[in-house]
């Protein structure tokens, strides 16, 4: 992840209970909580009779896009032990010589164990 930039600010990430993967092709699951730090917005969504705010953090994208287990397992963060972790979201921008364009890669990482109070 060196070359990698880091978005936003480290969020921490509460997990109750980990169920391990269940084949080659399953993330496991993760039973958690996710406290977002002061300069994270949340935003209105759906309709006059039901709406619900949701977070617009790259964290909060990536949980609801592609889920956190698979963006930790593909990060080369697993998570395997219920505890507290300090989590972030990541990007990179390569050229692709094949295709002749930027490609873009990113997710969500440990980045730490929980953040000394």
């Amino acid at each position: 992840m060196s070359d990698s930039e880091w978005h936003g600010e480290p969020h921490t990430l509460i997990v109750r209970s980990v169920s391990p993967p269940d084949g080659p092709f399953d993330d496991g699951e993760l039973d958690y909580d996710i406290e977002h730090p002061p300069s994270c917005k949340q935003e209105e969504c759906g309709d006059k009779e039901h709406s619900y705010m949701v977070w617009t953090c790259d964290v909060a994208e990536t949980a609801g896009d592609v889920g956190l287990e698979y963006s930790l397992n593909y990060s080369g963060t697993p998570i395997t032990e219920p505890g507290t972790y300090q989590i972030q979201g990541w990007g990179r921008k390569t050229y692709c010589h094949e295709y002749g364009a930027d490609e873009h890669d990113g997710g969500v990482a440990v980045v730490g164990p929980e953040a000394s109070s």
